[in-house]
């Protein structure tokens, strides 16, 4: 009896996997999304889930958004997940479609600065003793990411 619980069950249909897995498909998520400029403008962030059908050619179908931020990002969502192109599934010759959700992340990135710092020295010469007059100021640049 324990050796039937200890066995692993054998699945008979073979669904599609991106390649790489799932730290596959983030990085191809990443390299291809655009922040969309009024997003980013605005500062939004957030998460939009897009649900979609894989055929047995690998190739995705019928995707659509479950969770939307805004328009913009839900349509450059839907553009990064039409892209994808998953490994071709063999199920005994049966010819199936499956479904898979993923939820893409719209996150700023963090902006840099870069602060310089100077003096400014002047002298009086019309004492015998020099004087100095030390006036510092800093400045804080904020740049804007490349993304």
């Amino acid at each position: 009896m324990n050796e039937k619980n200890n066995k692993k069950e054998k699945q008979f249909l073979k669904v599609p996997e991106y390649p790489g897995g799932k730290k596959g498909l983030l990085d191809f998520i990443r390299s291809q999304l655009q922040y969309p400029a009024d997003a980013f403008k605005d500062r939004i962030e957030g998460i939009v889930t897009i649900a979609f059908e894989v055929n047995d050619m690998g190739e995705v179908e019928t995707a659509k958004v479950i969770k939307g931020l805004t328009p913009s990002c839900n349509e450059e969502a839907l553009r990064v997940v039409k892209l994808l192109k998953y490994a071709k599934a063999y199920n005994h010759g049966i010819r199936l479609k499956s479904n898979h959700k993923v939820n893409i992340h719209f996150k700023l990135p963090q902006s840099q600065s870069v602060n310089i710092q100077f003096s400014y020295l002047s002298t009086d010469n019309n004492t015998s003793k020099q004087t100095e007059n030390k006036e510092e100021y800093t400045y804080s640049i904020t740049l804007p990411s490349d993304t």
